[in-house]
């Protein structure tokens, strides 16, 4: 299986989110630290991503926190939490997508509102037009959460508003356990097109 050195996680930051969604983010951190891979976050002590952060700060691991200063000061009570260097603050929302979509080698997402909403279509639309090149990207789907969305790309590609080149890097783990086998399918996947691609030249 490919090692990673950085995975970059988006979720949401708000502390509204229901209860039910911490314990598996905080073990997500926990996961990604034990495997001396980096987490690369919105940034937030609260919420989604604050679970995150502290499920990595448990078990000693590393984080990489990219954000404008505005939502620095939004999602991050306390930002004594961080050590030097683990914050990077960008000019715009825009950057620091781009830099959160470049650093990670898979994208996870957690339960989230519309940023995260944003920051999917951002990324499958970066794709799509040849910006990014295709990397593994994995929706939490704890407690069934994103489940509502797995449908709407299946009806998607029912009717051709996708197709299957366009959600061939997407897939969903119901759990962590099951997170890694998860991606290696994705990369798998990936590594073989690329490679019939290149044959096919």
């Amino acid at each position: 299986m490919k090692k990673y050195k950085r995975i970059t996680v988006w979720a949401g930051a708000a502390p509204t989110i229901a209860e039910v969604y911490r314990e598996p983010m905080f073990e997500i951190g926990q996961l990604l630290a034990k495997k001396k891979i980096t987490m690369v976050y919105g940034i937030g002590d609260e919420g989604m991503m604050g679970a995150a952060f502290q499920g990595v700060r448990s078990k000693k691991g590393k984080v990489i926190g990219i954000t404008t200063q505005k939502l620095l000061d939004l999602q991050c009570k306390n930002p004594d939490l961080f050590k030097k260097g683990e914050i990077e603050v960008v000019e715009n929302l825009s950057e620091r997508k781009k830099k959160m979509m470049n650093l990670g080698e898979v994208i996870l997402i957690g339960p989230g509102g519309w940023g995260t909403l944003d920051e999917i279509t951002d990324f499958a639309v970066s794709i799509q037009t040849g910006e990014i090149e295709k990397k593994p990207l994995i929706f939490l789907n704890f407690n069934n959460f994103w489940a509502p969305l797995g449908a709407l790309l299946f009806k998607m590609l029912q009717d051709g508003t996708l197709n299957q080149d366009k959600t061939d890097f997407i897939d969903f783990a119901n759990s962590t356990e099951d997170l890694f086998s998860v991606i290696e399918k994705v990369q798998n996947r990936l590594d073989a097109a690329n490679k019939k691609q290149k044959k096919g030249k």
